[in-house]
């Protein structure tokens, strides 16, 4: 099983999400805003962070920026979601999903990154 942390402030996307990644069989932890997400990172390490790029109070960039020079959060895969790709950034994520997504391309972003999940 892999955890994934999904952050994400549209309460319906977040929902969504969570419900199809548990229904492949990875442990979920959801947040809405970055600094919740710097909350959880402090406190875990996922397996891979799935994010939103505009979120309130902290971006998914600013969070992104955060985890690459933080040690232990520096290598943890990050796919990003958005309506466009960043282009001012130096590509730091692994994926990048435009929204809106097809619910396979999630999980074919989550494979490419991750691998299969194994369910033993």
């Amino acid at each position: 099983m892999s955890t994934v942390l999904v952050v994400e402030d549209e309460f319906d996307v977040q929902q969504i999400v969570a419900d199809v990644l548990r229904d492949e069989g990875h442990q979920v932890f959801v947040c809405g805003t970055g600094r919740e997400a710097l909350q959880h990172l402090s406190e875990f390490r996922p397996d891979v962070v799935l994010m939103d790029v505009m979120l309130p109070i902290f971006s998914g960039l600013q969070v992104l920026d955060v985890m690459r020079k933080t040690p232990g959060l520096d290598a943890i895969p990050v796919i990003l979601m958005s309506e466009t790709e960043p282009r001012h950034v130096q590509a730091r994520w692994q994926f990048f999903l435009k929204k809106p997504f097809r619910l396979e391309h999630l999980l074919d972003a989550i494979t490419r990154v991750m691998g299969p999940v194994s369910l033993t």
